[in-house]
């Protein structure tokens, strides 16, 4: 990885993952870093173990090809972690292939050799190989597209470090020639897309850019070596977007995804540090670029090293500076805290004299306010009573209310009935109709009739006051022994018996007389009901009058 814009040859996968910066928490990104980095111990203890297997691999193979393999196996551990190594296997590898006449994989482990070189800053290594090669005689042709993307990486390289303009120039411009050689069939989906996404962003077109690095994410996997790369140049593209939030969130994840793979060489994390310090948050930069510079010296180029050395050479400064600042303001601190300290004394003295005055006010209120507590205390116990009284009163007054309209509009009704009876059986005695006048009081019909209207004006004129009691009441019951309404709206015996006791007819030959059934009926009903209460059956009917009572007010 690099701040700057490489023609490189790497495999990367992701999904596409357009944020908003308004969705973007980099404080917690920081400390998903922040974890991680607390974690290096665990994750280069894999990575070594995973090099310890292919080594003891390697040394109980006497076959040359396995050799081949478990040296490309070593290369591609060593490649990020650790240089010195890397060079030595992929070397190793060339010699292999060789040995075994197999001349593709020697010409692609050259140009392997030739891109680490690259990396590390060893330009005139990496140069002295590619030109022990002629691409026209470079049988694969996929190796022929590596040779033109390695060399156009390699004068990438040697433009961006160069300091003087005429070269630089023409650095860059063989880095073009090269790229523009590169047939990118022959390539890689990743390296094809890669390419394209450097060429949008040399021609500064950040939006086809972007458009390229999520077609990248979509082939890479999330938190992987190669995800960390594809989200460096992603913050690069946003850089050149001026979208500075969004290009802090992409060198974050890929610091992230170096540190979870025991990368060493940590150009994101270098690249955050430096972000960071022009934020002025210093603390947090001279911590990651202190972990950068560990990796460095473990990954051991002097490229990378060159690079982190100004940035922590400038954090360090600017602490020291912040130091001297500090302490400046510490010796004002301490003085205005020694004369703070002073004032103190004298208030301390002064205040010792009031308060021994006051500690004797102060006991004399003490007995005071225990008093009225005590006297406040009684005073809401006979406020909560009275509220609660109020509160009955209102029910019954509300009930009562009630009743008295629906008894007066029943007892008009039925007197209209009653004169129309009269009259009825006026008539039937001056016809001296006796048979029709018989059969007329003999059937009970009417009287049933009457009862039932009685009961449906009581169950609505009760539902109306109590919406809720049917299922208030079964609330109170076990679930087995719950009570069913007929039909909506009205009430069936067990129910209206509890209705009733509600209203304060507690009375069974009361109840008895209203709902037309002997008294031992009654207290057979209530005890069968009260013995499905969910607690205590003998304060069953206490809690059913409570029904739909108002709760007292704090």
């Amino acid at each position: 990885m690099k701040l700057t814009i490489k023609i490189s040859t790497f495999l990367l996968f992701l999904f596409p993952l357009n944020l908003l910066a308004g969705d973007i928490d980099l404080e917690q990104e920081y400390r998903k870093l922040d974890e991680a980095i607390s974690n290096t111990d665990r994750y280069v203890q894999e990575r070594e173990q995973r090099i310890q297997q292919s080594k003891s691999a390697l040394e109980v193979t006497g076959d040359v090809g396995v050799q081949y393999e478990m040296c490309r196996r070593l290369y591609e551990e060593y490649h990020p972690y650790m240089n010195d190594s890397a060079i030595y296997y992929i070397d190793r590898c060339i010699t292999l292939a060789e040995k075994q006449g197999d001349h593709i994989k020697a010409d692609e482990c050259r140009l392997l050799l030739a891109y680490q070189c690259t990396e590390s800053g060893m330009y005139y290594e990496a140069m002295d190989i590619l030109r022990g090669l002629d691409a026209e005689k470079i049988s694969d042709p996929r190796n022929r597209q590596k040779y033109y993307s390695t060399i156009s990486h390699l004068y990438s390289e040697l433009g961006y470090y160069c300091k003087v303009p005429r070269l630089q120039r023409e650095y860059y411009a063989n880095s073009d020639h090269y790229r523009h050689l590169i047939d990118t069939t022959l390539c890689s989906s990743d390296e094809a897309l890669q390419i394209k996404e450097l060429e949008c962003y040399t021609a500064g077109d950040a939006h086809g850019a972007l458009h390229y690095s999520d077609l990248r994410l979509k082939q890479v996997q999330p938190g992987s070596h190669e995800y960390a790369i594809v989200a460096f140049y992603r913050h690069l593209d946003y850089r050149l977007l001026n979208d500075s939030v969004q290009a802090r969130y992409w060198v974050t994840e890929s610091a992230l995804g170096d540190v979870k793979n025991a990368v060493m060489d940590q150009g994101a994390l270098w690249e955050l540090a430096n972000m960071l310090m022009a934020d002025g948050d210093m603390e947090r930069a001279y911590r990651y670029i202190r972990f950068a510079w560990q990796c460095a010296g473990k990954f051991n180029t002097v490229k990378r090293n060159s690079q982190i050395s100004p940035v922590l050479t400038a954090i360090s400064d600017n602490y020291e500076a912040s130091l001297k600042r500090a302490n400046r303001l510490l010796l004002v601190l301490a003085i205005v805290s020694s004369l703070l300290s002073a004032l103190f004394l004298g208030i301390l003295f002064y205040s010792n004299s009031q308060r021994r005055k006051l500690a004797r006010a102060r006991n004399e209120l003490r007995d005071s306010n225990q008093r009225l507590e005590q006297l406040n205390a009684q005073l809401s116990d006979l406020n909560n009573q009275m509220r609660e009284t109020n509160l009955k009163l209102n029910e019954s007054n509300r009930v009562k209310d009630e009743y008295v309209g629906r008894f007066i509009h029943l007892c008009s009704f039925y007197i209209d009935r009653l004169d129309e009876m009269r009259k009825r059986v006026n008539k039937m005695v001056k016809a001296k109709n006796l048979d029709a006048l018989y059969k007329f009081t003999e059937n009970s019909e009417l009287r049933d009739h009457n009862l039932m209207e009685l009961y449906e004006m009581f169950d609505a004129t009760f539902l109306h006051l109590f919406p809720n009691f049917v299922d208030d009441f079964n609330a109170l019951l076990r679930p087995e022994c719950r009570i069913e309404m007929p039909a909506k709206g009205t009430l069936n015996t067990d129910l209206r018996i509890f209705a009733l006791i509600r209203l304060g007819i507690e009375d069974s030959s009361r109840i008895a007389d209203f709902l037309h059934y002997s008294v031992n009926t009654i207290y057979n009903y209530r005890a069968k009901i009260k013995n499905g209460a969910l607690g205590d059956r003998n304060d069953f009917e206490n809690q059913v009058k409570a029904i739909g009572m108002y709760a007292p007010e704090n």
